[in-house]
Parts: C-alpha cells; structure tokens; sequence
C-alpha cells in the first residue's frame, strides 16, 4: 500500500502461509499502531481503534516515564505493551510464536563540508521542495506565521501556480499582533485565502477530543489543531502542506541549548517511573533518514487531520532536504539562515528576518489555570490511576497545584499528567 503518493514511501503488509509481515517507509507522514492478539494481527493509524480490551493497569513502564517527563524517544514502544508502533523502515512480523519488531540499520548522516564555488544553496533548496510538492495536490498551508510555514507557503505557490487556502491558530499573549500582521504579509505574497482559527477558544482540556476516548499521549494541543483541520475540511481541504521539519532541518551544534525537561526530574514523579528512568533510553529506533523529532510531530499531527479527511504533506521533512542541511557549513543553517534568504525573495526582509516570538506558554498557562488544575484536583479526590500505579506522588502534587495558584506560573510538566491520566480513565472506564 503506497501512503498516499509519496514518492518511494509505503507501508507493505505480506501475508505469508504462517507469518505476516509489516514494513514502513521512509517519510512517516502518518503513524501506523499494530497489535496482535488471539493469531489475528490488526493495525491503524488510530491507536484508539486497537485499545480495547487492554488489561486495566497493564502499561510500558518506560513509555509512561517517558510522557510524565517529556523525555520522548521515537521508539515502537506504546504505553500498552500489547501494541507497538511501526517506526520508519522496521518490520513487524507476527505469527504463531508472537510478534517480533526488527529495526533497521541506522541511517549514517553526512559531514558538514564547504561550497563548491559558485553554487547558491538557496536554488537547490527551492529545487528540492519544488519537486517534493509538484502534483501533490495541495490545497491549503497549515500557517502560523513563521518563516517554516513561510517558505512552505511560498513553495506551494511556486509549484501549484494557483491560490490556495490556509488555516492557523492565533496565539493569545502579548505577540498575537506581530503574529496576525506576518500572517497576513504572507497571505498578500503567495495570494492565500486565509482562515484564522483563535488557539484560546479551543484550550487543552476544555471541550474536544479528550472527552471521548483518546490517545493518553495525544497532542498537548489537540483540540485547537482538531478545531483548525475540521474547519479546513469544511472548506472542502484534502490535502495540507506543513511546516514540519524545519527546525530539525537548521540545526546545529552552534545552535545547541541544554532543555530544562531533560535533566530536571519533577518532584512529584513516582518511584516505579523513577525505576523506569534508568532504561529509558532502551528500544529507541536507530538513527533515521530525518530527525527522530520531525518522525515524532509528524505521527503525532497526522491523527487529527487524518480523522477530518485531511493529508498532510511536509516538504520540509524531505530525507534529500535533510541530507543537503546536514552537509551545508554552519553559516547557512544558524537562525536559519537558508530558509530566510529563500523567502526573502519574495517576501519583505524585515518579515523574513524576524524571529516569531510567540509561543505556546500562554495558552497552556490558561488551559491550566481554566481546566487542568480543577481537573488535576478532581482526580486527587477520587484517587488517582497514576498515583495507585506508582507514577506519581498524589501530596507532592497537591503542593505543586497550590504553588501554582499562588504564584500563577503553572508547572507546564502538569499537563503531562492530566492528559495521560485524563485519558487512562477514558480508557478503563473511569469517572
């Protein structure tokens, strides 16, 4: 089975007399979740479709210490040990004996090297994305305003040769306005007819997919992105170019920034998902065509478009696009200095050159203070799955709830929890 046209990308299945084989692709444009019980071996690219009947309380200890302190590794390790992930280029097999995942062998990436004298890097990036985006059908840009989005704006536009929509969430806080005004400067550039969908109306935990049963390790974000990708089905969208992958694409060493959540250890972390922190980096999926980051989003995105009837492409997560990054000298990838030479062409410098400063924090600071924290503490009431578990320590984070509604900045790391305990009671049919 081809996914959805992208050139040389597939997943295959091959039903043998006594063994049935699946193999990914490269590009990883949507997940695919597997599970095999009873001899019968099913799968989705919704987790939810596979999550019946799961042992109540049976959970991959590693994956759970993993969500609670944002130390994600792309791996075909779920939070259920009864289903696996396909990761790019492994193989499930499955039969009489079980199920047996096998990675591949990992990708060896190019060395940082100097131009050749008289080649524009800016021409062949603009190549790539033009070949990766030709006949692919699109009809709308995911937008946020940034200079990702930007170029990939500007590339759909170079390859339809026609208007096409887009949609993007307006973040609150103080940048809201340099957010709309770049916005509307690419619109006016690449002729898009632009929808704009407020993230605030639409905050985590509030009303959406969580309420039904979901992922436990869904999107932060899931119910402004669901709310963005219906509205542009609505509007007839089937297929979505993203930003996707452009971080990943300027990065390096130069560039490099310890992340708090990766060395901080949250007080209220249980001893079992404490144990677990000292395997945490085991059955990772090797080194891969693109960043393990880029593969995570992507799989992470693709479910709520997927449920609206939306492709997304993401020419920007293009392995020929990452191997040209990765061998550039540094000069042309720190703050992203390739991506913003390109839309400069077309688009005025001081737009171009200017780093987008907002953020996701406050939506999430709201989110928490509107729904999270009241949510957090009902479930301290009724006696938490995670704490009955062994994942969390229930006092510790009654004490953070209470430094959070003194101080009003909320631990962010909280929402790790609501969102995995939020959707482990969906699951198990708790209140």
């Amino acid at each position: 089975m081809a996914e959805n046209g992208e050139g040389g990308d597939f997943v295959s299945l091959d039903v043998g007399r006594t063994t049935a084989r699946v193999q990914a692709g490269t590009l990883g444009r949507a997940p695919v979740y597997i599970r095999h019980r009873d001899g019968r071996l099913t799968g989705s690219w919704q987790i939810t479709d596979l999550m019946d009947q799961l042992p109540a309380g049976s959970l991959n200890e590693r994956a759970i210490a993993r969500a609670l302190t944002r130390r994600h590794r792309y791996s075909a390790d779920t939070l259920f040990p009864d289903i696996i992930r396909l990761t790019e280029r492994a193989t499930v097999a499955a039969g009489a004996v079980g199920i047996e995942v096998a990675y591949p062998e990992p990708i060896a990436h190019p060395f940082r090297r100097a131009l050749k004298a008289g080649v524009d890097p800016t021409d062949v990036f603009a190549r790539l994305t033009f070949d990766h985006l030709i006949n692919r059908g699109v009809q709308a840009v995911e937008l946020s305003g940034g200079v990702d989005s930007g170029v990939v704006a500007y590339d759909v536009f170079r390859a339809t040769g026609a208007q096409v929509l887009s949609f993007g969430l307006i973040m609150p806080g103080a940048h809201q306005q340099a957010q709309k005004e770049r916005r509307a400067a690419i619109c006016a550039a690449f002729y898009l007819a632009d929808t704009e969908v407020q993230a605030e109306r639409n905050l985590p935990f509030g009303p959406g997919r969580r309420l039904a049963l979901h992922d436990p390790s869904s999107s932060y974000y899931c119910e402004a992105f669901d709310v963005l990708a219906e509205t542009a089905a609505a509007a007839g969208v089937r297929t979505m170019a993203t930003g996707f992958g452009g971080d990943e694409l300027m990065a390096c060493a130069t560039d490099t920034r310890a992340i708090p959540t990766e060395t901080r250890v949250p007080a209220w972390l249980g001893g079992k998902a404490r144990a677990a922190l000292e395997w945490i980096d085991d059955n990772g999926a090797p080194s891969a065509h693109l960043s393990h980051s880029t593969l995570t989003a992507l799989s992470s995105h693709a479910p709520g478009m997927l449920s609206a009837g939306i492709w997304q492409v993401a020419p920007l997560a293009d392995p020929r696009l990452m191997r040209l990054c990765r061998q550039l000298p540094e000069t042309w990838v720190v703050g992203k200095r390739l991506i913003r030479e390109r839309l400069s062409h077309e688009l005025d410098p001081a737009i171009a050159g200017t780093p987008s400063p907002e953020s996701f924090r406050p939506l999430m600071q709201r989110a928490l203070t509107r729904f999270g924290l009241p949510l957090l503490e009902t479930f301290l009431k009724q006696g938490m799955l995670l704490a009955d578990l062994g994942f969390v320590e229930p006092l510790v984070l009654q004490a953070a709830i209470g430094t959070g509604r003194r101080t009003k900045n909320i631990d962010s790391q909280l929402a790790d929890v609501i969102r995995l305990e939020l959707g482990l009671r969906k699951l198990w049919s708790q209140p």
